[in-house]
């Protein structure tokens, strides 16, 4: 009897082992985990297709050649000329007076503004889409005006035989003028794209 008991229960161990499997042994670190999938950052919805390109024109930066700064220098010491011209003559009454002083400004002035470009290239402080925002050209005719009402002062006064006051009625008078038409100068070529080009954050 007591020999039947025993194969009956090791019958039964049997079976609850067979039932259990060798799974339920296996260690905790068998048991592989579910990975989770990285998905990488698309421009699929209308929203972030729209923002692409102002993310990348955010690393483009407006440049300008240097023949534009020559062509600027040019075309504004010819219209400051005519201005310093009919001042000069209305204060000197002399036109070989107002010549010389015109061209002291035309020799001392054409390089000098020509640099002064050069320089302000170098900042891209004031610049909005591409152009010159209306601070950057009042700060560049400011600029600008300080230097050259030096140098016009000093010009008048060695070619009006140290006539200070004269010397000076020129150059400020020429200051009022030449100022407002700077600016104005500045905004019409900040509208004209040529001479213009793109430099990434790395190149500029």
């Amino acid at each position: 009897m007591s020999r039947c008991l025993i194969l009956l229960s090791l019958l039964s161990s049997a079976s609850a082992f067979s039932l259990v499997g060798p799974a339920a042994i296996r260690s905790p670190a068998a048991v592989q985990q579910p990975r989770l999938a990285v998905v990488a950052p698309t421009f699929n919805t209308p929203r972030a297709a729209s923002l692409a390109p102002l993310m990348m024109a955010e690393d483009i930066i407006n440049k300008e050649t240097s023949v534009r700064s020559a062509v600027k220098a040019i075309g504004w010491r010819f219209t400051a000329g005519v201005v310093t011209a009919i001042t000069s003559y209305i204060f000197t009454k002399s036109l070989a007076a107002a010549a010389a002083i015109v061209g002291w400004d035309l020799c001392s002035k054409s390089v000098t503004m020509f640099i002064g470009e050069r320089i302000w290239n170098k900042f891209d402080w004031g610049k909005e889409k591409g152009a010159d925002s209306s601070k950057r050209s009042l700060a560049k005719a400011i600029a600008w005006r300080i230097f050259a009402a030096c140098n016009t002062f000093v010009g008048a006064t060695l070619l009006s035989k140290g006539k200070a006051g004269v010397a000076g009625k020129i150059a400020g008078s020429d200051s009022v003028v030449k100022t407002i038409l700077f600016y104005y100068y500045e905004r019409l070529w900040s509208v004209i794209a040529w001479g213009k080009y793109e430099a990434t954050e790395e190149t500029a």
